[in-house]
């Protein structure tokens, strides 16, 4: 059964809190919240809660924690919060982001129908700090649940000239295309290359290079080799699809039996990297299309070279697992997650251990949300255990000043105490008398040398005095209560275990990760050794048919019979 129809909203959207904050803690919180350090605002929230500083943003901020809540994974908790907002009889707009957020919330779980009940749950004006992002996420939920001619119909109107627009468009063309819908997929598609051509932005050439690969796929589907060339002929060489357009190309120019053609595209792809599943198979393709050119020396040239390529990826990956299998390569990889997708700050990012010998078989995996999960959450759990190792030496300094405290001084040592610093203070001041009374006999350049040590000591006995008349005036030394000693010990106690929980949780995560990872690299290097394969067989066909034209040529001049 389809879903609920979600109409959409008109509004002129403002940025996302702005003009909001009027609780100065309240912005530290949200400072926090977009550098998307959530623990550190999740802290800032309790505490600015506990010390009644949000007193104009309280449920601003209980809806950050709400979402802060959502990405450590806990969707119960955060429908605990935002429905605790809901039934504290929050205003409307409050409650509509509520509700909003909620919805969000299951769409990106998956689970359409229930983000379209929390959608439409929302009441009278939708605040216009999150009006763009409703209409987009109404535009989707119209689009999953294939309300295409609402969908289309709201693109036109609400998501006209907006960042979403292209997005959108790309998603519809694509559902209209699994739909059956061709004419409206082509023309959906043609639009965002449109769209492209007149902003002038890297987001929207790479979505203009998927929507070009869309239209070459569905004119291939109809027999129409020539219009899906011209299309993949528009799709840029470099970029993040240019490995499948390239290859897409070449098959194609194969397939009209434009042979020279096809081979610049194959050899551009045969200069990158052997880790890309693309480049493996334009190798063996390559040498193919020069068997069927007559080209037989280049064949066997680049049957060569591709085997050697081949064992030299298969070497890669074996390195690779060497690296995901270290101890600490986990978190190493977390932190690093950055630096190793951006080389324009590897070297300012200083990363321990080697990763360029393990990411490039990763980057699709890197592009999956499950793996990415996995990466946020580890993250998290990496910043909770460096915190509860912080508060675990802390514990043991606490420790030692409770030992201290509970051995402390008593009254009569107070006394003691006073007498031999008194005693103390006295000889230091005959010293510093005499040494002042020494400092006349010198030359007056000399004596001003020494003015300023004497006016610092003047300074340090006066703070001194003024410490020792305090603890003259203790008339009872300090004891800590048996209650705060057990209440503190319980409290350290618990750190250790959140911080053993903590490091089991991560040994857990690690271990998922590692399975992931070593599942991806199982993948290439199976599919690696299937083209390695392919070029033996190649080398070896090249071989055979070399030796039986030698056999062919020797028997025909000495006229022996077959």
């Amino acid at each position: 059964m389809r879903g609920l129809i979600l109409a959409v909203v008109v509004f002129l959207p403002l940025s996302a809190f702005a003009n909001t904050v009027k609780d100065l803690k309240y912005g530290t919180i949200l400072f926090d919240y977009y550098q998307q350090n959530y623990f550190a605002s999740l802290i800032g929230y309790e505490y600015a809660k506990a010390t009644n500083e949000l007193t104009h943003n309280a449920d601003e901020a209980r809806l950050l924690q709400g979402g802060m809540t959502l990405s450590y994974g806990l969707p119960d908790q955060a429908q605990i919060i935002f429905q605790d907002l809901l039934d504290s009889k929050a205003d409307e707009s409050t409650a509509n982001k509520a509700w909003y957020y909620l919805a969000k919330l299951y769409y990106q779980k998956g689970e359409v129908d229930a983000a379209a009940r929390n959608l439409a749950r929302i009441q009278g004006h939708v605040p216009k700090d999150i009006a763009e992002e409703f209409n987009y996420l109404a535009t989707l939920i119209n689009i999953e649940n294939k309300h295409l001619e609402t969908a289309e119909q709201a693109i036109a109107v609400v998501a006209k000239n907006s960042a979403y627009e292209p997005y959108l468009i790309f998603n519809l063309a694509v559902t209209q295309l699994r739909n059956g819908q061709l004419a409206d997929s082509k023309r959906n598609l043609n639009k965002v290359v449109g769209y492209a051509k007149l902003h002038q932005a890297e987001e929207f050439a790479v979505l203009a290079d998927r929507a070009k690969q869309a239209l070459a796929h569905i004119e291939i589907e109809q027999n129409n080799l020539l219009g899906a060339w011209q299309n993949l002929q528009n799709v840029r060489t470099t970029g993040l699809y240019s490995n499948r357009a390239l290859l897409s190309y070449g098959w194609t120019a194969i397939k009209l039996k434009r042979f020279s053609q096809a081979v610049p595209a194959l050899k551009a792809l045969d200069k990158r990297s052997i880790s890309i599943a693309e480049v493996q198979e334009a190798k063996v393709l390559l040498a193919h299309l020069y068997e069927q050119q007559g080209a037989t020396r280049s064949a066997l040239k680049q049957y060569l070279l591709a085997e050697k390529a081949f064992a030299g990826g298969v070497e890669s990956i074996a390195r690779a697992r060497k690296v995901i299998a270290g101890q600490r390569i986990p978190e190493e990889f977390v932190v690093n997650l950055e630096a190793m997708m951006d080389e324009t700050d590897w070297y300012g990012s200083e990363p321990s251990l080697d990763y360029n010998k393990l990411t490039p078989f990763l980057i699709e995996l890197m592009s999956s949300n499950p793996f990415h999960s996995v990466i946020k959450e580890l993250r998290d759990l990496y910043a909770l255990r460096n915190n509860l190792t912080y508060w675990g030496r802390q514990a043991l300094e606490h420790q030692l000043i409770i030992q201290y405290r509970q051995q402390g001084l008593t009254s009569e040592g107070i006394g003691q105490f006073v007498k031999q610093a008194a005693s103390q203070q006295e000889e230091l001041e005959n010293q510093i008398s005499d040494l002042r009374l020494h400092t006349m006999t010198l030359d007056v350049e000399e004596q001003e040398r020494f003015t300023a040590l004497l006016e610092a000591t003047d300074e340090s006995f006066t703070f001194l005095e003024d410490k020792l008349s305090k603890i003259k005036s203790i008339k009872e030394p300090y004891r800590q209560s048996e209650e705060n000693v057990r209440w503190a010990k319980k409290l350290h106690k618990r750190i250790k275990q959140k911080l053993a929980v903590t490091d089991e949780l991560i040994k857990k995560l690690e271990q998922v990760m590692r399975v992931v990872v070593n599942a991806e690299l199982d993948n290439h290097e199976e599919r690696m050794r299937y083209y390695w394969a392919q070029a033996k067989l190649g080398k070896a066909r090249l071989y055979d048919q070399t030796l039986n034209t030698i056999e062919d040529d020797r028997m025909r001049n000495t006229g022996e019979q077959p």
